[in-house]
């Protein structure tokens, strides 16, 4: 016979002793449990920030595409007070997400939840998501995050149906559903990403805030025609650019290839890529070319570039 050991139920005051000490300390330094649960690659924003004279418990923001997420936790059963803080949060800092962690969801939170959604537009809404912590005899109790509540997909998709979609829209929601498969299999826990952009551009993490991996069919600067550009987009192009351009040769060295450096003038970002070109994102026939060579490229970027952005300051 085979043993087959059992999942029990730890209490989550034994993990976590104080909600505000211990959970959200711990959500605000793990990104990556919360983000794997929204499908979102996550970056800390904060945690205790101030709404005028409250504070949020944790704001994060979506690497791939610059929202604001907003979290409101507790290591009990919702309650009017925690799911009011929310709205108040989420408004105050003009949140596309808001989050409410708890212990279990009484009904009536449930469906004001889905009732806020209904009213929200694309790109925006509430979650709602139960956390447990659970143990196989005697091993470290492990966290389990439970979406109860989340926008409704379906009446989503029905609104945007009813809207005229581009050709180009339509083409890049196309590619990029071809491509986040084939990039999860080739690159395993980089991104929590799923859902395919209908722009001509992706975020992937690079494990330091304000710093991304970003894919996106271009016009290079005086070019004609599209490039695929695959590098690191860097937000802050006043400190963090000169600290990677310092090790350009090294860095040039190691990738077998040049790369493009460019700051960005009048702005604080700045970005280091590389191209393919030229490229024509309406010829289908060659996308298997364009994803290998994307997938290979940012994996060797990846790879080169971990280094130089965990010691950056």
């Amino acid at each position: 016979m085979v043993e087959v050991a059992s999942l029990d139920e730890v209490p989550l005051r034994d993990v976590w002793p104080d909600e505000a000490r211990d959970f959200t300390p711990w959500l605000a330094q793990h990104p990556g449990h919360l983000g794997k649960a929204l499908q979102m690659d996550l970056e800390l924003e904060g945690d205790e920030v101030a709404v005028g004279p409250f504070s949020a418990d944790v704001v994060f923001r979506d690497a791939n595409t610059g929202h604001r997420l907003v979290v409101e936790n507790l290591l009990e059963a919702t309650d009017h007070d925690h799911l009011g803080k929310l709205i108040t949060y989420a408004a105050g800092l003009e949140a596309h997400w808001a989050v409410l962690v708890a212990k279990a969801f009484r009904p009536e939170h449930r469906s004001a939840l889905n009732w806020l959604n209904s009213l929200s537009g694309e790109g925006s809404g509430f979650f709602g998501i139960e956390v447990h912590a659970v143990r196989i005899g005697d091993s470290p109790a492990a966290v389990q995050l439970e979406v109860v509540v989340e926008p409704d997909d379906f009446s989503r998709r029905a609104r945007a149906a009813a809207k005229t979609m581009s050709a180009s829209t339509a083409r890049y929601i196309e590619w990029w559903a071809e491509f986040l498969p084939a990039f999860h299999e080739a690159h395993p826990d980089w991104s929590n990403a799923r859902a395919p952009s209908s722009t001509n551009w992706m975020n992937f993490p690079s494990g330091k805030s304000g710093v991304r991996y970003d894919l996106s069919f271009a016009y290079p600067t005086g070019a004609s025609n599209y490039s695929l550009r695959a590098g690191l987009y860097i937000d802050d192009g006043d400190s963090v650019y000169p600290a990677l351009e310092t090790q350009r040769v090294a860095v040039e060295a190691a990738l077998g290839f040049t790369l493009q450096w460019e700051p960005i003038e009048n702005a604080r970002a700045s970005r280091v890529c590389a191209y393919l070109d030229p490229v024509d994102p309406a010829d289908r026939a060659s996308w298997p070319a364009y994803r290998n060579w994307a997938i290979e490229t940012l994996g060797e970027l990846r790879r080169v570039f971990a280094d130089p952005i965990r010691n950056l300051p």
